[in-house]
């Protein structure tokens, strides 16, 4: 999982069969112009390129994680600066990873990490 933030923020190649499901989901917040499912290993690709082309100097922190079984919880950061404005990109996002045998079948995300908590049940 951590390589998969490392692929989208171009630190490193990834070989997207060894970390997601053929069948994967990744649903961006809903508050976000870019909201929507992403289908497979394709649609992911498609949304890391999405955001390396709006931003210059792209990248995901992860400032915890959170092993829940066949959840994952990523306390993230994206940053980056909004390419051709100077504005600068510091958002906090929480995603649930959901694996089996190893591998993501699908990525939740949500604007606090209580929420996200809240979704696999390690917070009321």
């Amino acid at each position: 999982m951590l390589a998969a933030y490392e692929w989208g923020s171009h630190k490193r190649e990834l070989n997207l069969s060894e970390v997601f499901e053929q069948d994967f989901e990744w649903h961006t917040r809903r508050d976000l112009p870019d909201a929507g499912v992403r289908k497979g290993r394709e649609g992911v690709a498609r949304l890391r390129e999405e955001w390396v082309e709006a931003f210059d100097d792209f990248h995901v922190d992860v400032d915890e994680v959170i092993d829940s079984g066949d959840h994952v919880v990523a306390v993230t950061r994206l940053c980056g600066c909004l390419r051709g404005s100077g504005q600068e990109l510091n958002l906090q996002e929480t995603q649930v990873w959901t694996m089996r045998g190893g591998k993501a079948i699908e990525v939740r995300a949500y604007l606090t990490r209580s929420e996200a908590l809240n979704a696999v049940g390690l917070e009321h």
